[in-house]
């Protein structure tokens, strides 16, 4: 257990590391936060803190930075996670439109994090599988392209752009709608591929010469709808990064948000709320001294998604688990639908 002084004075090297990106040293805190305490007071307890792994020495100066338990420790025990009324209602500007799709409000609301942090943002989309169909609507695009939209219950879009070559007409394109919103409406989206198959395509191929291209066209939009969609925003926020300078690094970095599958497969909405992992390394990448904030949101009782925040270990801390999880809960808020729980 730390006393008061030292906690007072770990907070302050936190405060100051992250501002400075620069080891902090007592002289250091005592002109920029006016300590009540001598400087051989302040070097005796950064000794101390060192001691119990919260703090360490650098090789270029005498002044400390915190370590990954120090940061753990700050976000576990001394933060007060909380947002400014100016920045609610600046982001609140996304949740009150009604009428969004769920992609759009995950979108706008990785590009505000972005924007808030200076940071990169990631967002997993909800896994659609357990959705149901809603509706497929034709969009005229130009006399030669024409796009057909997908959207599910639970407001998860899908777009399918078709060229008008000869090889179909727009007339087989109405036709091959009709069928499916005849047939598929209600329809589990892990269950309509089957039914593609099994019902939609006899009707279609009776009706439309080239019916084969046109189905595996729509086979190809269906099955996009089994895997989750990442987005990222802000990847150029992490070039002004001073830990990032190093060019094997920095190659690093962008091979890891070249890697979508790399997103998909590590786990970040396996967690209910606020997650926050500290200097763990990414796979495949071996990229370290990253720390990745995720917050998850339900859109069904079997169906979730993913927002996160990742920059360095030296990120402030406060403020990003504070607007991930507001994010998050505000998603969630807009989205989530457990009716189908009482199918169970």
């Amino acid at each position: 257990m730390l006393t008061s002084r030292q906690i007072t004075i770990f907070k302050a090297i936190v405060d100051a590391f992250v501002e400075t990106a620069e080891p902090v040293g007592s002289k250091y805190l005592l002109e920029r936060y006016q300590l009540p305490y001598s400087s051989a007071t302040i070097r005796n307890e950064m000794a101390a803190l060192e001691e119990y792994g919260y703090l360490e020495k650098t090789h270029t100066s005498s002044g400390r930075i915190p370590s990954v338990e120090g940061y753990k420790y700050y976000v576990e025990t001394l933060t007060d996670f909380k947002i400014e009324d100016t920045i609610k209602n600046q982001m609140q500007t996304i949740f009150s439109e009604r009428g969004r799709t769920l992609n759009e409000v995950v979108k706008e609301s990785c590009e505000m994090l972005s924007q808030l942090t200076h940071l990169t943002s990631i967002a997993l989309g909800p896994d659609a599988r357990n959705e149901s169909l809603q509706n497929i609507t034709i969009v005229p695009i130009s006399n030669e392209r024409v796009s057909v939209i997908i959207v599910t219950d639970m407001g998860h879009v899908e777009n399918k752009t078709f060229i008008l070559d000869g090889t179909y007409s727009y007339e087989d394109l109405i036709s091959c709608v009709g069928v499916m919103n005849e047939m598929l409406i209600g329809t589990p989206i892990n269950q309509v591929i089957i039914r593609l198959e099994k019902d939609v395509k006899p009707i279609i191929s009776s009706r439309i010469q080239e019916h084969e291209v046109l189905f595996r066209a729509f086979l190809e939009a269906f099955v996009k709808f089994a895997s989750k969609d990442v987005y990222f925003s802000g990847k150029e926020n992490m070039l002004y990064q001073p830990e990032f300078n190093d060019v094997n690094k920095l190659r690093r970095l962008v091979s890891a948000f070249e890697n979508s599958q790399m997103w998909q497969s590590i786990g970040l909405n396996e967690e209910e709320g606020v997650t926050v992992k500290i200097g763990q390394p990414l796979p495949l990448t071996e990229l370290e001294d990253v720390s990745v904030i995720s917050g998850s949101f339900k859109t069904g009782s079997h169906s979730s998604g993913t927002i996160s925040v990742i920059g360095p270990t030296r990120m402030p801390y406060e403020q990003v688990v504070s607007l991930v999880d507001y994010v998050s809960k505000n998603i969630e808020e807009l989205f989530f639908n457990d009716d189908d729980e009482d199918d169970e």
